[in-house]
């Protein structure tokens, strides 16, 4: 590995710090590494897409697109780890390049290793290196033994990245803009569509799902590459080799320079005194045996110039300087204490009585759940299907026990509903009145009636009538339905009897 071309700067880091590592990579190569993965990713996604529509399974599309991410890691690790040595690979490049590698890890990640949360760490290792059977078992034990719970909190945490995005741009959507004000096409995308066109419903789920995913997924693959890279520069001192090659290129720049000038000042000297010099008879060296002789420095008991000077450098601030530490000990201590022999508890039979005790009581409750939790899903299963009780008194819920509810709509809405009024069943007498403002408004449009149709429904379609008394009127009767039905607040009698003259309750009348 030549590590002189790297461009990361190799130095021991925290787990945090290689993953703030792995955002920058990411960030200085992001056009690179999206520009390959769209390339690689889109038409997969398009096809799993394609298939759930085909086979009218709504959900078949997302799962397959989460099912092969471990295939799309593929595409930014291969852009990273090329970035990182040498230039980044366009994404002509990248799809090549991915037969050069091996195809062993991908297909056990997306089946019996489908659910790992070391992936992101694992990739590398299995892409990289290129181990097989028992090495990389040996090698993985290594490198995950420190950072295993890291890569595991970046799986979960990326994970709810994506989950944020994803409901983020539905909720934008459902929350944000008022029934209103929202288009046909959006209010049923969201809402009825769902049950009327499920596979729409499943290509847009599985479409924003895709793109969360698109946003998320490299950068998990970057973080995760550099908890690798992290993890070889400890274990194989990169940053130390690294600075011991570029020493040695600096030692061996600076042989060239000076035998260079050497070689000149050779010939620039006078050729006869080259001889003398060379004639001359050389004077042996002894050899240097003693520290005395290296550093020329006498070493005598008498001379005090040694400690002095080593006195007034421990004295020095920047070495330490001296300190004082005290220190609370009890009388009749002693540093080199005895071993304490522990014998046998008395108590500790009785303690494990009570562990085996409260582990059986813990097992029992456990079980005693799971039994009344069966039991509330079958009879919750079984009971049939009630109605909500409106808020009133229990005067107001007798009442409503006594009413039939009519499937068709009296010929005489006006005088059915007015005697409901007049008879004290308010709440009943409103309903009615509303249900048959929405049927009276769906044969005027020439529409049919919609059984899921809200009161946001009703008045969007109240305001397509041409006749601006009509449109007024239906407005009126949804608004006083809404009030009673949600705020128990209801009209005053008069008021009531002018929503009965005319139209709706009337169906022969002009307004």
């Amino acid at each position: 590995m030549e590590l002189e071309r790297i461009t990361v700067a190799l130095r021991p880091r925290t787990a945090r710090e290689a993953v703030d590592l792995g955002a920058a990579m990411l960030r200085a190569h992001a056009r690179t590494v999206w520009s390959a993965w769209f390339a690689f990713s889109l038409p997969v996604a398009a096809l799993c897409i394609a298939l759930g529509w085909l086979l009218h399974w709504p959900w078949l599309a997302t799962l397959l697109i989460w099912w092969l991410l471990p295939l799309f890691d593929r595409v930014p690790l291969y852009v990273l780890s090329r970035a990182v040595f040498e230039r980044a690979p366009r994404w002509r490049e990248t799809l090549r390049g991915q037969r050069q590698w091996r195809w062993g890890g991908t297909i056990a990640s997306i089946t019996w290793r489908r659910i790992d949360s070391h992936r992101a760490l694992r990739l590398p290792m299995e892409l990289l290196e290129g181990l097989a059977g028992k090495q990389r078992g040996e090698r993985w034990r290594v490198l995950r033994r420190p950072i295993g719970t890291e890569a595991s909190s970046l799986a979960f945490g990326c994970l709810e990245l994506v989950l944020v995005i994803f409901l983020g741009l539905f909720l934008s959507v459902v929350l944000f803009i008022p029934a209103e004000l929202m288009p046909d096409w959006v209010r049923g995308s969201v809402g009825g569509v769902a049950r009327r066109t499920p596979e729409v419903t499943g290509a847009l789920i599985a479409g924003v799902a895709y793109l969360a995913w698109s946003a998320i997924e490299p950068l998990h693959v970057a973080a995760g590459f550099a908890l690798y890279l992290n993890r070889r520069t400890q274990l194989e001192a990169w940053d130390v080799d690294l600075a011991f090659r570029r020493l040695r290129d600096r030692w061996l720049a600076a042989g060239r320079a000076a035998a260079v000038l050497l070689l000149a000042l050779v010939c620039a000297c006078p050729h006869g005194a080259w001889a003398q010099k060379v004639a001359a008879p050389k004077k042996e060296e002894a050899p240097v045996t003693r520290i005395e002789d290296a550093f020329a420095v006498p070493a005598s008991n008498s001379d005090k110039r040694f400690a002095t000077a080593a006195a007034e450098a421990f004295r020095d601030p920047r070495f330490g300087g001296a300190h004082k530490d005290h220190t609370w000990v009890p009388r009749n201590w002693s540093w080199n204490p005895k071993p304490v022999q522990l014998g046998r508890s008395p108590f500790e039979g009785f303690g494990n009585v009570l562990a085996i005790g409260v582990k059986g009581l813990l097992t029992l409750l456990l079980i005693g759940l799971i039994v009344a939790i069966g039991v509330y899903v079958i009879r919750r299963a079984r009971m049939p299907v009630i109605a909500a009780h409106t808020r009133g008194d229990a005067k107001l819920d007798t009442h409503l026990e006594t009413i039939e509810v009519q499937e068709v709509l009296p010929d005489d809405l006006a005088g059915a509903t007015h005697r409901l009024w007049s008879g004290g069943h308010r709440r009943e007498a409103l309903a009615l009145l509303y249900r048959g403002c929405v049927e009276q408004v769906a044969a005027a449009l020439q529409l049919p009636v919609e059984q899921d149709a809200t009161e946001a429904d009703c008045l969007r379609s109240a305001r397509r009538l041409g006749d601006t008394q009509r449109r007024q009127r239906a407005e009126a009767i949804v608004r006083a339905w809404q009030y009673a039905a949600y705020a128990d607040r209801y009209p005053r009698d008069e008021d009531f009897a002018r929503l009965l003259d005319g139209w709706p309750a009337r169906h022969g009348s002009a307004a």
